[in-house]
């Protein structure tokens, strides 16, 4: 007897599946932590040595040329092994990263929480879900931000320290080499202050105050200024359709977004535009996979965007390609 289209597969076996994909995420996570892990080890190691060279370099030394040389070389391995301790700072620092959304991967897999093709909620237990949904997006962008300042400012700053050691060092023998160090150390200082002002920008969306269409104007003229990347922005009305609160979400989709578009686009040119009901972020950068974008930690801010937008009572699709650009459509509510 032919089975009928109702019997399919028994519920064991969704379950059998389900558990193993979260089950495989999960080693996966948790290998990459231990990687994380030794890799932290090497790091302080090399950290106790390059402090042990900055102890030897402190002690008073002899005036005969074989201690000058030594001292010299020394020197110069200090001021090398400086170099790569920052580098490997911002490696191990992205591995942590990727770790941490391994490990959100995991929870978001294991979750039992409702997707579009599932059943609706009532509206008591929708009204008793978006508390707890609230907390979980600004933990989720707390985290984010947390990672941003890491990567950016303190990163910055970390570098500045080794620089500014490194011309205490030159300033007296060599003025043109600590003439050069200081421009480029101007150059890194200013590039940080920018981003901590972007940061601070993102702590205080300024939509409420502006108006929402006024402040992704001055998204979109920021990010033309820091990065060369066009961006044109046409979105009349915007301001009319939202609730002060839905504005502010809206500007926190779109500063992702452009994060995104910076950080991993490789784009020219950006659109904003409101098209049948949508705010419409679009670019011409190298695009991605989509059906593989649940796999891809890289694009993880792309789940923040989609809790914000439902947190509003929206939806946000993906529109991309290889080679052919993104699109993300946000519907702006009624």
């Amino acid at each position: 007897m032919p089975r009928t289209a109702s019997a399919g597969a028994p519920a064991s076996t969704f379950d059998r599946i389900q558990t193993q994909a979260t089950d495989s995420v999960r080693r996966d996570a948790r290998r990459l932590r231990d990687l994380a892990e030794r890799y932290r080890a090497m790091y302080r190691e090399q950290l106790e040595e390059w402090m042990q060279m900055r102890a030897r370099m402190d002690q008073p030394r002899s005036m005969s040329q074989a201690a000058t040389g030594a001292a010299g070389r020394l020197r110069s391995r200090h001021d090398q092994l400086g170099r790569e301790l920052a580098s490997l700072q911002a490696r191990l620092k992205r591995m942590d990263v990727a770790a941490r959304q391994l490990e959100l991967v995991v929870s978001y897999l294991a979750s039992d929480e409702p997707t579009e093709t599932e059943p609706t909620l009532t509206d008591a237990e929708s009204a008793a879900a978006v508390p707890l949904r609230i907390i979980q997006a600004q933990e989720g962008e707390r985290q984010r931000l947390a990672e941003e300042v890491h990567d950016g400012p303190a990163q910055v700053l970390t570098n500045a320290l080794f620089q500014v050691e490194y011309l205490d060092r030159v300033l007296d023998d060599s003025p043109r080499t600590a003439h050069a160090e200081i421009a480029f150390l101007r150059t890194m200082l200013r590039g940080g202050l920018d981003e901590v002002r972007g940061f601070i920008t993102q702590l205080r969306p300024p939509a409420v105050d502006m108006g929402l269409a006024q402040a992704l104007a001055d998204q979109a003229a920021a990010l033309a200024a820091r990065h060369e990347i066009a961006v044109e922005v046409s979105v009349d009305g915007i301001d009319e359709r939202l609730t002060p609160d839905q504005k502010a979400s809206v500007l926190r989709i779109v500063q992702e977004a452009l994060q995104n578009v910076k950080k991993h686009s490789a784009a020219t040119e950006v659109r904003l535009t409101v098209e049948r009901g949508h705010l419409v972020i679009g670019d011409n950068g190298r695009g991605f996979d989509v059906m593989r974008l649940a796999s891809g930690a890289r694009n993880f801010g792309l789940h923040f965007m989609r809790e914000r937008a439902e947190l509003m009572g929206s939806t946000l699709q993906i529109e991309s390609r290889q080679g052919e650009g993104t699109r993300i459509l946000l519907r702006l509510p009624r």
